[in-house]
């Protein structure tokens, strides 16, 4: 089936690290954490006292009467807005005469959540809500309010499905372009999971780093022995997904070529135990496997891998058991990279900004560094972890994110 060949003009990051193009890819390069002790809510009870929040945003920032919108805006919405208004402007791309040719997909795990447990709170003390209450909790309102404000008239949908919603969005979006039913989608990922019931609910999951409190930016460290959890986060990625030959024809700049996507599930064979998980490679063997047949590569032709990994103690080795399946005997010798070593892991948001990292990664010809590896995991195998950038000029990157199942 003839597919329209897809390109990434446009790239909005908002991340601990950076917002914006220029700052996000210096803070990667530079290998600059985002973690601190957490302050959006109260974590005296939690053991996990650390987390990658967005420092001083302020959505006065990045639209007009920002601060008015925002007293009414719940924050994950205002980082989409954000994030997105900072990808269109970088793909210089006018939406007013783009109206009905651009669709709008949303990946996000939580999306408002907070103001979703505010409301109930609220109804509980004084049985009634305000009229906008449905406007702000509904799991579909951040992509309903991002379109209405930009007037995109195109598809709309959200995702949700873990912490790849980003990427399920990003892949989701590409069949749209490739189809020809849009001359471009705007692409978000983002979530805010520095919430007290996430918090909890993760504590008792024991997915959190409790080891590294006292040195914030020691605390992720994907692939390495001394690894003991996630470190939470907050931020969003928005990404424009554009047919080539409108983007040729426009004169746009042109990030990366989307080649493919894949994705596959665990079934019943991912039941969750903290005590006795199953180590399942067969899901992420499939999905990559998928991807790069998808794109119509060979695992031999693949430069770089810009990985899921989040310092899991589980993940982390399913991963690299699984690229060590893939790849076979050039495993050893594959780049591989995660940003989450900077950035922790926060949902959507944290898949969104690995694919905006991938791009930049094939833009400017460097494989951004991981922090922290310091002591490789054995069970990961012989896996070729990037502690300092890399001028390898790669061609392709393969991308992976994991969520739960």
């Amino acid at each position: 089936m003839f597919r329209i060949p897809a390109v990434i003009t446009g790239l909005g990051p908002i991340s601990a690290i950076g917002c914006g193009r220029r700052p996000f890819w210096e803070a990667l390069l530079a290998g600059r954490h985002g973690f601190g002790p957490i302050t959006l809510c109260d974590a005296n009870a939690s053991p996990a006292k650390i987390a990658a929040e967005v420092k001083g945003f302020d959505l006065d920032d990045y639209v007009e009467s920002g601060k008015v919108l925002a007293r009414h805006t719940p924050r994950p919405s205002q980082m989409a807005l954000a994030a997105a208004l900072l990808a269109l402007h970088d793909a210089e791309l006018d939406v007013n005469l783009m109206s009905e040719s651009m669709g709008l997909y949303v990946g996000t795990s939580l999306a408002n959540l907070e103001t979703t447990f505010a409301m109930r709170d609220r109804w509980q003390a004084a049985g009634v809500l305000p009229a906008h209450a449905a406007f702000q909790t509904f799991p579909h309102s951040i992509a309903c309010q991002v379109s209405a404000l930009l007037d995109l008239r195109g598809p709309l949908h959200t995702t949700t499905s873990g912490c790849n919603s980003g990427v399920d969005a990003l892949g989701l979006a590409l069949r749209q372009v490739q189809s020809g039913t849009v001359d471009a989608m705007l692409v978000i990922g983002v979530d805010c999971e520095v919430v007290p019931e996430i918090l909890a609910a993760l504590n008792a999951a024991s997915a959190l780093t409790t080891r590294f409190n006292d040195d914030p930016g020691r605390a992720s460290r994907p692939f390495d022995r001394a690894r003991d959890g996630n470190v939470l986060g907050e931020g969003a990625g928005a990404l424009v997904v554009e047919s080539e030959p409108h983007a040729i024809a426009r004169k746009a700049r042109i990030y990366a070529r989307f080649q493919g996507y894949a994705t596959a599930s665990a079934g019943r064979a991912r039941q969750y135990s903290h005590d006795q998980p199953e180590l399942d490679l067969r899901p992420a063997v499939r999905a990559l496997r998928g991807a790069i047949a998808d794109a119509s590569w060979t695992a031999e032709q693949v430069d770089t891998v810009n990985a899921n990994g989040s310092s899991s103690r589980l993940y982390d080795v399913v991963e690299a058991q699984a690229l060590a399946r893939v790849f076979g005997e050039r495993f050893p010798t594959i780049p591989v990279t995660s940003i989450k070593s900077m950035l922790g892991q926060h949902g959507a948001g944290s898949s969104a900004l690995q694919a905006i990292a991938s791009c930049l990664t094939l833009r400017r010809g460097q494989v951004p560094p991981t922090v922290n590896h310091e002591d490789p995991e054995p069970e990961c195998g012989p896996i070729r972890v990037v502690t300092a950038p890399l001028g390898s000029g790669p061609q392709r990157v393969l991308m992976h994110a994991i969520g739960f199942g």
